[in-house]
């Protein structure tokens, strides 16, 4: 089932050709995972450290953020569209209080057993 957070397109080869050299000028890209991602929740972010040798199938590394290691993974596994902020809806709960008194001889669940025997 794809939904809206995973509509976003992995790398395109322009798009690596355009980290690999941001990465050789210096500059570690920002890129988001995709729901193909193995290990990293769909749309977190990290940065390209390094691209290695494109016939091996994870050869662009990785730092997701909040990562101290750097990470191997595919084209598929990633993208440059930066996916909608998450809407934090906040769903207002009514407690209505029990208005009614329990019984002096109520039992835990509430039900009425005087002059019952266990």
């Amino acid at each position: 089932m794809t939904t809206r957070r995973s509509a976003s397109t992995s790398l395109s080869d322009t798009d690596i050709q355009r980290i690999a050299a941001e990465v050789e000028a210096g500059r570690s890209p920002r890129v988001w995972f995709t729901a193909a991602a193995v290990g990293i929740d769909e749309g977190r972010s990290g940065k390209v450290v390094a691209v290695a040798d494109p016939a091996e199938p994870d050869y662009l590394h990785v730092l997701p953020t909040g990562s101290d290691d750097a990470l191997a993974f595919s084209p598929d596994e990633l993208s440059l569209t930066r996916p909608p902020r998450r809407q934090h809806t906040t769903h207002k709960q009514h407690h209505h209080a029990d208005t009614t008194a329990p019984a002096l001889f109520d039992d835990f669940d509430g039900h009425n057993r005087v002059g019952e025997r266990p």
